[in-house]
């Protein structure tokens, strides 16, 4: 049996050992705009810990009222420890209870948030969750939901939270619509859900206009805004489709909410403008990793660590082609320095160890100066192909290197292939691997 065959053996089966139920969220919340209150009770389960320690963050602003595990009320501490506007809570159980995958953590918050309209109160942005022109709104930095994370030997030191699917029900009986985390806003006692693992998660109540586009969703867009913002996503969007070769259905969000509290942020597929007017030039032109992972992520569903590992890996390679060939200048400074950086990294010697991606944007370019960019392209489309008929991360990564056409294989180029081989291997061996959203 050749050493290829019994590699992919290995592989099927390590996948069949990490396809583990993801972390979830269940929650119930309760919005007040006239009291300016948010009250929430959220369940917590199937996070992959096996722990007598487990800490969250959460916004300086939303207290902990209780914690309970199992049914059972437990205690907590908090430290304002390297979090910026925001608390990390650290939950302590007894020397005979382990937090573990089976375990259910539930949380009960309630919270303030302030009322903007007056320019007296915003001379600095401090993660509030801001009201403001009849909008409530909390984005990722503002910590409005509890994020568990990992910390490492030093206590400082905290890792990035999990991320989770969610089922919410939100309640605000003086809120025109409601809006979370993806799709459309919805009147109070809706539930919002989904099933993927996609990133963080964005809330917006109050009065929310709605508008569909060709390539984008629109909330408190005036309508003579969204054409130059149409041919805007057009560009981002069709350069990920012509690359890809795969158009999932799941659109960008873009919402206009001005307020004198600004924090303009977008959040997987939710951008938000908190200027006074849209204004397209200010709309970064280069894909962000983000964006790029959560429209990869729709054209499947992604049901491993793996899975979203390599579609982080690849996210990152196609933001870096974007700018090739719509902000050169910014493109060659990057690339000089992962091209400096290839010799040494891409081709290291074979090690037994991890690194935070699974495979680095130097290898990407080691491929692409082995077999060019036109072959790249159609390997990249290769790999959502095989994506999108069933086949796993790592099956459909190997298909679709298989199908390279390539005269001859340089030393280089098998070097490569079998790195590759060995960070899957590793990769698949640690049921509890997790994604880190890194910038270059």
């Amino acid at each position: 049996m050749s050493r290829t065959l019994l590699f992919f053996l290995f592989i099927m089966c390590a996948n069949l050992s990490i396809g583990q139920a993801l972390s979830h969220l269940d929650g119930t919340m309760n919005i007040s705009l006239e009291d300016e209150t948010i009250d929430a009770t959220y369940t917590l389960s199937n996070l992959p810990v096996d722990t007598q320690t487990l800490s969250f963050r959460l916004n300086e602003f939303i207290k902990v009222k209780s914690i309970s595990l199992n049914g059972e009320r437990i205690a907590s501490s908090k430290v304002p420890q390297n979090c910026t506007d925001c608390l990390i809570y650290t939950v302590l159980v007894g020397c005979e209870v382990v937090i573990t995958p089976q375990s259910t953590l539930t949380i009960v918050t309630e919270g303030k948030f302030k009322n903007f309209d007056s320019e007296g109160g915003a001379k600095r942005y401090k993660g509030q969750l801001v009201y403001s022109n009849g909008v409530l709104r909390a984005t990722n930095s503002d910590k409005w939901y509890p994020e568990i994370v990992n910390k490492s030997s030093n206590i400082s030191d905290y890792m990035d939270p999990f991320i989770y699917t969610y089922s919410i029900t939100a309640n605000c009986e003086d809120c025109d619509k409601i809006y979370i985390g993806k799709g459309q806003p919805q009147p109070s006692g809706s539930k919002f859900t989904n099933a993927q693992a996609e990133g963080d998660l964005v809330l917006l109540a109050g009065n929310l206009k709605y508008q569909t586009g060709k390539y984008a969703n629109y909330i408190n867009v005036p309508q003579e805004a969204i054409p130059a913002l149409e041919a805007k996503f057009a560009k981002t969007r069709g350069f990920l489709e012509e690359l890809t070769q795969v158009a999932p259905n799941n659109k960008v969000v873009y919402a206009q909410v001005s307020s004198p509290v600004y924090g303009n942020e977008s959040t997987y597929n939710t951008i938000i403008n908190t200027g006074a007017q849209v204004d397209v030039k200010k709309i970064d032109d280069a894909i962000e990793e983000g964006d790029a992972y959560f429209y990869m992520a729709s054209a499947f569903k992604p049901e491993s660590q793996l899975d979203r590992m390599l579609l982080q890996s690849l996210a990152k390679y196609v933001k870096l082609r974007y700018l090739k060939k719509y902000s050169v200048d910014q493109y060659n400074n990057l690339n000089s320095f992962l091209e400096g950086n290839t010799s040494n990294s891409g081709l290291a010697s074979e090690r037994r160890e991890l690194s935070a991606l699974l495979i680095s944007p130097e290898q990407f370019k080691i491929l692409e100066n082995e077999i060019g960019e036109a072959e790249m392209n159609t390997f990249i489309s290769n790999v959502f192909q095989n994506l999108r008929v069933g086949k796993r991360s790592m099956q459909a990564f190997t298909d679709s290197f298989n199908q390279i056409q390539l005269a001859n294989k340089s030393e280089r180029f098998a070097q490569l292939e079998k790195n590759l081989q060995t960070q899957f291997e590793l990769r698949s061996t640690i049921p509890d691997a997790r994604e880190v959203i890194t910038e270059y």
